[in-house]
């Protein structure tokens, strides 16, 4: 068993291919300091690629590169994740989402084809309800706005329960190995990702636990993310009927927060949606997939966009 050891309160550094991508940006209002990675030539074609809660742009370490060879691609750090700035605020859907236009706007992105995972799903299908002028395309990565069913996973719902919710958080700096485990929720063969893979997650994973800002936006985040979601299910059909954005909903088989059913629900309902599973694969098949990903979304973009 691994012991406590404060050893992860350490700069949250870029995984190394993506180093020399990275740049920070200040927005107004709130004043925050933002991290983000830019790759590729200036192309009539941007991708703007959203995290989902508890993860920042490097869960797109294995596809920047990649899709940067024909398109600009911009993965942003949210505000109180990953290398961002950190304020004692409340984090809230709208605080995302005006995060999203002032970064897109101080960038001056006029539009994009945006990928969100998780929250970033969630994220992207708001901001395309909202600002239907500014989005290009849309790819969902198992999590939309839409959800039929609640997302009754134990440990989120603990987590988001206030005092219980922080000791949780707290309590797996006494076991590095421990907070490595909870990534098996996201995850279906973690185990059988590269060595080289597995050894960035263990040390992100604690580094994230022992980021106390961090530990603050997830919860708070988490708290404010679900009454929020529950508030916009009765409208959200008759909006999604209007939207004429080409969208892309894609789910790892064997993803166990974003169910089946969620994923056909936006199918059933959305005109321009369609659908694409990746087998086996979990929450994040970006990372576990990386190959059967690129190929699905560079078909998709260029048959749809």
């Amino acid at each position: 068993m691994a012991i406590k050891s404060s050893k992860y309160k350490t700069p949250m550094l870029p995984y190394q291919t993506l180093s020399r991508f990275g740049k920070q940006i200040k927005i107004g209002k709130p004043n925050l300091r933002l991290f983000y990675f830019v790759a590729g030539e200036e192309n009539p074609e941007n991708l703007l690629l959203i995290h989902g809660l508890g993860d920042e742009a490097d869960t797109w370490r294995h596809v920047i590169n990649p899709l940067s060879e024909r398109f600009r691609v911009f993965a942003l750090d949210l505000p109180g994740f990953g290398r961002s700035e950190k304020p004692n605020i409340d984090y809230t859907p709208e605080l995302f989402s005006k995060t999203i236009i002032q970064f897109m706007d101080q960038l001056e992105i006029n539009n994009a084809i945006l990928i969100g995972s998780s929250l970033g799903g969630i994220l992207s299908h708001h901001f395309a309800i909202n600002h239907p002028e500014r989005v290009k395309g849309l790819i969902l990565v198992g999590g939309s706005l839409l959800q039929p069913k609640a997302m009754l996973d134990l440990r989120l719902i603990i987590m988001s329960l206030p005092i219980i919710g922080k000791w949780l958080y707290t309590s797996l700096r006494k076991d590095s190995d421990k907070a490595y485990a909870t990534l098996n929720n996201v995850y279906y063969r973690i185990h059988e990702m590269p060595d080289s893979d597995r050894t960035f997650l263990y040390n992100r994973v604690n580094q994230r636990v022992w980021d106390d800002g961090q530990r603050r936006a997830y919860l708070s985040t988490l708290r404010k993310m679900g009454p929020w979601i529950k508030q916009r299910q009765k409208s959200l059909p008759n909006q999604l009927k209007n939207l004429q954005i080409p969208t892309l909903v894609i789910r790892g088989e064997k993803d166990r927060l974003f169910l089946e059913e969620t994923a056909q629900s936006i199918i059933d309902i959305q005109p321009e949606a369609k659908k694409a599973t990746i087998p086996n694969t979990g929450h994040l098949p970006q990372q576990e997939d990386p190959h059967a990903f690129l190929e699905i979304v560079t078909n998709w973009i260029n048959e749809n966009i």
